[in-house]
Protein backbone atom coordinates (compact mmCIF):
# COMPACT_ATOMS: atom_id res chain seq x y z
CA UNK A 1 0.00 0.00 0.00
CA UNK A 2 1.15 3.39 -1.10
CA UNK A 3 0.51 6.46 0.92
CA UNK A 4 0.08 10.00 -0.28
CA UNK A 5 2.33 12.70 0.57
CA UNK A 6 -0.33 14.68 2.65
CA UNK A 7 -0.87 10.91 4.25
CA UNK A 8 2.53 10.23 5.28
CA UNK A 9 3.04 13.90 6.81
CA UNK A 10 0.49 13.83 8.45
CA UNK A 11 1.25 10.39 10.18
CA UNK A 12 4.32 12.14 11.24
CA UNK A 13 2.78 14.92 12.32
CA UNK A 14 0.74 13.22 14.77
CA UNK A 15 3.37 10.48 15.67
CA UNK A 16 5.66 13.75 17.02
CA UNK A 17 2.79 15.36 18.84
CA UNK A 18 1.71 12.48 20.59
CA UNK A 19 5.73 11.88 21.19
CA UNK A 20 5.73 15.53 22.57
CA UNK A 21 2.97 14.77 25.03
CA UNK A 22 4.61 11.87 26.53
CA UNK A 23 7.39 13.97 27.23
CA UNK A 24 6.19 16.43 28.52
CA UNK A 25 3.61 15.08 30.41
CA UNK A 26 5.70 15.19 33.54
CA UNK A 27 6.80 18.31 33.55
CA UNK A 28 3.37 20.27 33.18
CA UNK A 29 1.65 18.18 35.64
CA UNK A 30 1.33 20.05 39.34
CA UNK A 31 0.93 18.21 42.59
CA UNK A 32 -0.86 20.79 44.74
CA UNK A 33 -0.27 18.86 47.89
CA UNK A 34 4.01 19.26 46.93
CA UNK A 35 4.36 22.97 46.29
CA UNK A 36 7.56 24.07 44.29
CA UNK A 37 7.94 27.79 44.90
CA UNK A 38 7.04 30.76 46.78
CA UNK A 39 7.32 34.22 45.65
CA UNK A 40 8.33 37.13 47.71
CA UNK A 41 4.95 38.20 46.98
CA UNK A 42 3.35 35.30 47.58
CA UNK A 43 5.15 35.25 51.60
CA UNK A 44 2.45 36.01 54.35
CA UNK A 45 3.03 36.59 57.78
CA UNK A 46 -0.77 36.09 58.97
CA UNK A 47 -1.78 32.95 60.33
CA UNK A 48 -4.33 30.86 58.24
CA UNK A 49 -7.47 30.33 60.10
CA UNK A 50 -8.55 27.05 58.61
CA UNK A 51 -7.67 23.46 59.05
CA UNK A 52 -4.54 22.50 57.53
CA UNK A 53 -3.68 19.31 56.20
CA UNK A 54 -0.13 19.22 54.98
CA UNK A 55 3.37 21.35 55.80
CA UNK A 56 5.86 21.25 53.51
CA UNK A 57 9.63 23.53 53.82
CA UNK A 58 10.57 25.24 50.81
CA UNK A 59 14.59 26.18 50.88
CA UNK A 60 15.59 29.31 48.73
CA UNK A 61 16.39 29.45 45.08
CA UNK A 62 17.07 32.01 42.81
CA UNK A 63 13.38 32.39 41.56
CA UNK A 64 11.82 31.17 44.78
CA UNK A 65 11.96 32.16 48.79
CA UNK A 66 12.39 30.44 51.53
CA UNK A 67 8.92 29.85 52.79
CA UNK A 68 6.69 27.19 55.18
CA UNK A 69 4.01 25.64 53.00
CA UNK A 70 0.64 25.22 54.47
CA UNK A 71 -2.09 23.51 52.33
CA UNK A 72 -5.85 23.63 54.03
CA UNK A 73 -8.90 20.89 53.42
CA UNK A 74 -9.91 23.44 50.50
CA UNK A 75 -6.49 22.66 48.76
CA UNK A 76 -5.67 26.39 48.95
CA UNK A 77 -1.63 26.81 49.19
CA UNK A 78 -0.56 29.27 51.78
CA UNK A 79 3.45 30.73 51.64
CA UNK A 80 4.42 31.84 55.03
CA UNK A 81 7.45 33.67 56.15
CA UNK A 82 9.74 31.09 58.32
CA UNK A 83 10.35 34.10 60.64
CA UNK A 84 6.19 34.52 61.63
CA UNK A 85 6.19 34.45 65.56
CA UNK A 86 3.04 32.00 65.75
CA UNK A 87 4.58 29.61 63.54
CA UNK A 88 6.31 27.43 65.40
CA UNK A 89 3.11 27.15 67.95
CA UNK A 90 1.02 26.40 64.82
CA UNK A 91 3.63 23.61 63.82
CA UNK A 92 3.84 21.76 66.91
CA UNK A 93 -0.33 21.70 66.93
CA UNK A 94 -0.02 20.22 63.46
CA UNK A 95 2.03 17.43 64.61
CA UNK A 96 -0.13 15.79 67.06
Amino acid sequence: MHLSSASHQFICLFSLVILLCAFTSGVTSHDPKRPTCCTKEMLTDKDPLTQITSCNILRETSKCVEAVVFIDVFENMYCINPKAPWLNKRMKRLRK
